[in-house]
């Protein structure tokens, strides 16, 4: 029969000079264990099972007393998945930062009546004494919060659930994306969309400065259409939904950056100067941000050439400041209000929104004053400044939503006599942690997977069930 490594947790007991680990599942007689451990500990063991009750010991923690006298419990009987400390100790930090500027933390509703913000399907509530009464779990905490500053409530934040189905092709398909996750949600009134902008970037300047990456010295740049009220554009337009951001350091000489430009460009790929002039490309002295557009080249052959780039951008020995400069922060503001026809899906409407406030560019193009920010090319969070009764209205009617009164008539109401400046601060929980913890996909930032399997994610999470079991007969 093959060994194989298993994970247990349970109490290390020493008795007449043998070893055991008493579990759920009865007493494991415990081969090499250490000397030195206490008699009598919680413990976790991994190690391969030479018989149905004897265990050979390849690793063990176990909970004991530091020199500083605290006890300190054996971190993976109770964290499977080892960034969670981390996790909680950043949303610990974001509270702080919200409280200290006069945020006040709300809880609100998961079940609501339809609302279909995006005009995406949602999961409707049943129940067997709900006849005639249409209630569905939310996609995002959206109507409640629109609904409450539209009332009076002011400066409030809320970590909320979100319920979304975004399976099929494309991106809704990718690794950033999930069925359930959570958002940290909070909002103001008598501001602008370009100050609550200036909001979230310090939160993340904050959060990331909690993991050790300090963006003080990096720039947030903003990709939005000239003109456009509260934003002022620092780079050119570009859909950063679409592009590659790559920041080549003052440090890189002009030899250095045609070998990348030129690589790119054999590959089929696009590349833009977002700040400065063309020639910032290819001459040296000046720190210039780029995206490139994939065009005939595929996603993997740029990322690879800007991943291989990316490890000659260190600065001496600052880590730290080589991965600042490639986080590469970046908003997309005044999005376009209707989908383009690649972008539009059978269950969504028309328009991209229909709670945000519209405003026309010098063009004469009708846009929506949301931004959403970049960072790794990972959307994080989004900022939306909300419209009032009349464009709600218009909205509504834009999407092609019968019976407006009827769905949303508490909310027309409310907004009779809302205060003006309402906007709601969106931060994509998972995918934020994503980054600030260098994880490789969004579902690795959660603790099961929301798939409703049961299981943890992760392979130190303890699948009970299936490994901490001796094997059948005849099992390999």
């Amino acid at each position: 029969m093959e060994h194989r490594m298993e994970r247990l947790a349970g109490w290390l007991i020493r008795d007449k000079g043998t070893d055991y680990l008493a579990t759920m599942r009865g007493w494991i007689e415990l081969e090499g264990v250490p000397r030195g451990l206490p008699r009598e500990a919680p413990a976790v063991v991994f190690g391969e099972r030479t018989e149905p009750a004897r265990l050979t010991v390849g690793k063990i923690e176990v909970d004991g007393t530091g020199e500083s006298g605290t006890r300190r419990r054996p971190r993976l009987a109770v964290r499977p998945a080892g960034h969670l400390s981390t996790a909680s100790g950043l949303r610990r930090t974001a509270r702080e930062w919200l409280v200290e500027r006069g945020f006040d933390e709300i809880a609100l509703p998961m079940i609501w009546s339809r609302s279909e913000e995006y005009g995406a399907e949602e999961f409707q509530l049943a129940h067997s004494r709900m006849d005639g009464i249409d209630l569905r779990i939310l996609q995002s905490p959206e109507f409640p919060l629109y609904t409450a500053l539209a009332e009076g409530l002011d400066r409030s934040f809320a970590f909320g659930r979100c319920f979304r189905y975004e399976g099929g092709d494309g991106a809704a398909s990718s690794e950033h994306y999930l069925m359930e996750f959570e958002q940290l949600v909070f909002a103001t009134t008598f501001e602008g969309l370009g100050d609550c902008m200036a909001q979230v970037e310090d939160l993340i300047r904050t959060l990331a400065k909690a993991v050790g990456v300090d963006l003080d010295d990096v720039d947030f740049l903003v990709s939005a259409p000239e003109g456009m009220p509260d934003v002022t554009a620092t780079g050119r337009a570009v859909e950063l939904e679409r592009v590659a951001l790559f920041t080549v350091p003052s440090t890189w000489p002009a030899a250095a950056r045609r070998v990348l430009v030129d690589r790119l460009e054999e590959a089929g790929a696009s590349v833009i100067a977002l700040e400065g002039d063309e020639d910032a490309l290819r001459r040296g002295g000046a720190e210039v941000r780029l995206a490139v557009e994939t065009g005939d080249a595929t996603a993997a052959a740029v990322h690879r050439i800007l991943d291989t780039a990316a490890s000659y951008v260190m600065p001496g020995n600052d880590i730290s400041a080589a991965v600042a400069l490639q986080w590469n922060p970046a908003w997309e503001a005044y999005l376009p209000l209707e989908w383009r026809e690649d972008e539009q899906s059978e269950s969504a409407y028309p328009v991209r929104s229909i709670t945000s406030r519209r405003a026309t560019d010098p063009d004469g193009n009708e846009r929506i004053a949301d931004a959403e920010l970049y960072l790794k090319g990972i959307e994080v969070a989004h900022v939306r400044a909300y419209a009032d009764r009349t464009q709600f209205a218009e909205n509504l009617g834009r999407a092609g939503i019968a019976d407006p009164e009827g769905r949303f008539g508490y909310l027309i109401d409310a907004l009779e006599s809302a205060p003006p400046g309402m906007v709601g601060m969106f931060v994509g929980w998972e995918r934020l942690l994503t980054v600030l913890e260098g994880l490789l996909a969004t579902q690795e930032a959660q603790l099961y997977p929301r798939d409703g399997t049961g299981r943890l994610v992760g392979d130190a999470g303890p699948h009970a069930h299936r490994r901490n079991r001796p094997p059948a007969a005849g099992e390999e």
